[in-house]
């Protein structure tokens, strides 16, 4: 293990795609409530914005012309974030293979772990409850000024569980903007994981400085970091 490795206090997770599996379940809520409403949306334009705050896509999704609603970006936001609750309560969003294991391991080495997402707190919360999965701080893209891409997710993360240094955090997730809020944060880790809605090969165009197929992968990865920081508290 290089010396120069970061011993990381805190690791930020994405909960849909990231922790929580995600096979379709928020494209098919955006595209419930495009069909409702009208919007003229497709899978092809809600990829590039999954991570991103859902309010702040509804009010893109209405001032770029997809509209044939009367419905405001708040009502389009309420409604999608009812269709997620239909998708949870389906069974369509449990925790990933390795995800709870991890986050009790990582807690149990003392590092913290947040939760950060672009669903609002109160989806947030019902998705990890379903999925059974619990972290030291959620921080949702309603609580923060500006979602992803920005930092403000991650420094809220850190606010939150009393790490000062982006150079103890580690950022992962699976789509571009997690990479982008975890760069722009200055985090010593960056990375995406391949089982959610973007491939490793598609993550790759993006600033990272890890990427991993799965969190069996990403256990390794952290088991790294994680020695280096009881190693130098011994």
């Amino acid at each position: 293990m290089a010396e120069t490795s970061p011993s990381i206090e805190l690791v930020v997770f994405d909960i849909a795609g990231t922790t929580v599996q995600d096979i379709g379940f928020v494209e098919r809520a955006f595209l419930s409530v495009a069909a409702e409403h009208d919007l003229g949306l497709d899978a092809a334009w809600i990829k590039p914005r999954m991570g991103v705050n859902k309010l702040a896509v509804m009010r893109e999704a209405l001032e770029c012309g997809h509209s044939g609603t009367a419905a405001t970006a708040e009502q389009l936001a309420s409604a999608f974030e009812d269709a997620i609750d239909r998708e949870v309560e389906s069974g369509a969003a449990p925790a990933l293979p390795g995800a709870a294991e991890l986050i009790r391991d990582l807690q149990a080495a003392g590092v913290r772990v947040a939760f950060t997402t672009g669903f609002s707190r109160k989806t947030a919360l019902r998705v990890l409850e379903v999925a059974g999965l619990e972290g030291d701080a959620i921080v949702a893209s309603d609580e923060v000024a500006k979602g992803r891409p920005a930092p403000d997710l991650v420094f809220e993360s850190m606010r939150r569980t009393g790490v000062a240094s982006a150079a103890n955090v580690a950022v992962v997730g699976d789509t571009p903007s997690d990479l982008g809020c975890g760069t722009s944060a200055g985090a010593s880790l960056v990375v995406g994981i391949g089982h959610g809605t973007h491939s490793l090969a598609e993550l790759a165009h993006h600033p990272h400085t890890d990427l991993v197929p799965d969190l069996y992968s990403l256990r390794e990865l952290l088991s790294q970091h994680v020695l280096s920081c009881q190693s130098e508290q011994a």
